[in-house]
């Protein structure tokens, strides 16, 4: 088949798959906004933050690859429930090339101890760059351990993340795993650094490192 007769069929692919990323960005967004009105109505607790990270290169850490603002909200319910989202911009180093991320998860926080818990949580999201065609939707799973080592301070011990397009032809096999620290300035808000370390498609992409603030509402 000739490249003239290809590129239409190549240009309606895009353009339905293009069409299912509006549809599942609009589900997304209803979604939330529902949860965020049945949220405001039920007992528990909403946090709103931000994160500033810096990505350095895997290899050497003194060359930087990338910054990313994070924003994030969470609603955690009496019971251990938590419902949240985030949105990223990712800002690459020595380039004007940047990309965004939309997520929304659901999770399960379970005390174990009085000072230790887990906290598992499953979601999608969708990932764009400048050029709109290129987007497309992911799904992830994480896994925390948390320790309180005091009342103001708590050891985020480990967190793993797993994460992929639903289309493998995407290479958005993007792992990663975690560790750092709380601090709680008060009863309304907190402070965390931490260090993580990404991979892409299995081999090293990037070690970071954060800073993020947390305000309850």
């Amino acid at each position: 088949m000739s490249a003239v007769l290809q590129q239409p069929i190549i240009d309606a692919q895009m353009g339905r798959r293009g069409g299912a990323m509006r549809h599942l960005m609009n589900a997304v967004l209803v979604a939330t906004a529902a949860v965020t009105m049945a949220c405001e109505a039920s007992a528990g607790s909403t946090t709103m933050g931000v994160t500033i990270t810096s990505d350095r290169d895997p290899d050497d850490f003194a060359d930087p690859k990338s910054l990313k603002y994070e924003l994030n909200w969470a609603h955690t319910f009496d019971g251990g429930l938590i419902v949240g989202g985030s949105f990223q911009y990712r800002d690459r180093a020595f380039s004007d090339r940047a990309s965004q991320n939309l997520e929304g998860t659901l999770g399960y926080r379970v005390p174990l101890t009085t000072t230790f818990s887990l906290t598992g949580s499953a979601g999608i999201g969708e990932h764009w760059r400048q050029n709109s065609t290129a987007a497309f939707p992911y799904y992830l799973l994480r896994i925390a351990a948390d320790l309180d080592l005091n009342q103001t301070v708590t050891w985020n011990v480990v967190s793993f993340r797993y994460r992929d397009g639903f289309d493998p032809d995407d290479h958005y096999n993007t792992p990663q795993i975690a560790t750092g620290f709380t601090y709680k300035l008060d009863g309304q808000s907190s402070i965390s650094a931490k260090i993580m370390r990404n991979w892409r498609e299995g081999d090293p992409s990037s070690t970071g490192v954060s800073l993020g603030f947390r305000q309850r509402l």
